[in-house]
């Protein structure tokens, strides 16, 4: 566990020291700062080290910044198309089709929904019945597939009739050649 005065664990050598730092992050030449940004750095080395729970508060404030610059739905904007559709993370995680922890971590920070999910957020945003279309297409039965070997029995069927065509059109021509 990180705190002050251990040995560093980069080195082997120095002691680290926990420090409060403006940290700054660029993303597509744009820049944000972080303010009250934990660090532990060591006095020989000089490495720095982010506790673990300044990278959970940050995570989220550092996704979304990537997120306005490619033009995506922020966390809380997910999160709210969600509680304006009365949907639980569960229950959207289930109609859009991705897993139930992955639609959690776009509401979180932890992930980023790729451009098609950001789009079929939006359409939905704007059209809540698209909703409910998904849903009834969830709803309907899988299709039953037995019948289609009896299709390809007709088809192979239909090849097998052209092919004795086509050799005895090829017999013929073998005897009219001789």
């Amino acid at each position: 566990m990180l705190k002050k005065g251990v040995v560093c664990p980069v080195c082997g050598e120095g002691k680290i020291s926990e420090q409060t730092v403006t940290e700054r992050f660029e993303y597509k030449g744009n820049k944000i700062s972080i303010s009250n940004y934990h660090i532990f750095r060591c006095e020989r080395c000089r490495e720095k080290i982010v506790s673990p729970k300044t990278l959970r508060e940050t995570e989220k404030a550092l996704t979304d910044f990537r997120r306005n610059i490619d033009g995506l739905l922020t966390s809380d904007e997910i999160r709210a198309i969600r509680e304006k559709l009365g949907k639980t993370q569960t229950e959207m995680a289930r109609l859009l089709g991705v897993g139930e922890k992955n639609f959690a971590r776009y509401e979180n920070g932890q992930v980023t929904q790729s451009k098609s999910m950001d789009l079929l957020l939006r359409i939905i945003d704007v059209d809540p019945q698209i909703l409910h279309q998904i849903e009834a297409k969830r709803m309907t039965p899988k299709l039953d597939y037995e019948g289609i070997g009896s299709s390809t029995a007709c088809f192979e069927k239909e090849q097998d009739i052209y092919t004795q065509k086509s050799e005895s059109t090829l017999n013929k021509e073998i005897q009219y050649a001789a």
